[in-house]
């Protein structure tokens, strides 16, 4: 009897142990963060001190607010052509974000639909940062 009971707690610890791992905690994300890899529905972000003039960014807020600075939405020939001539304008645009669960998020930023949207954030060993766009298959 003793064996059964020490058995189920020790399964209920590692379940739970288990789940713990995947929480992000929300201070994770207040930092400036650069693209490193774009992915059909995964952005991977590196942390940076502060937004790469040249590229641009990120930046969660702890008072719910995102800021990005982008280029404007275009093909990416025309974005290439402006990077080579060191003409590519960069613009500041302001959204608000909020934790959803424990390793969701929602970000909405209306001058920016790039990132508008529900993401499973994760984090690498190299402390780099990974939003996966969340995509709810509709039932018939």
């Amino acid at each position: 009897m003793k064996k059964s009971v020490y058995s189920l707690l020790f399964v209920c610890f590692a379940v739970l142990s288990f789940k713990s791992q995947n929480k992000i905690d929300a201070s994770f994300l207040f930092h400036t963060w650069k693209l490193a890899k774009l992915d059909r529905l995964t952005y991977i972000y590196k942390s940076q001190k502060t937004f790469d003039q040249k590229w641009g960014g990120i930046r969660f807020k702890k008072n719910g607010t995102i800021v990005s600075l982008n280029a404007e939405p275009a093909c990416a020939t025309a974005i290439i052509e402006r990077i080579e001539a060191d003409k590519l304008k960069l613009y500041r645009h302001r959204g608000i974000w909020e934790m959803d669960s424990d390793t969701t998020i929602i970000i909405t930023n209306p001058k920016f639909p790039a990132i508008n949207g529900k993401f499973i954030v994760s984090k690498l060993p190299d402390n780099s940062l990974v939003l996966k766009r969340f995509i709810k298959i509709a039932e018939k």
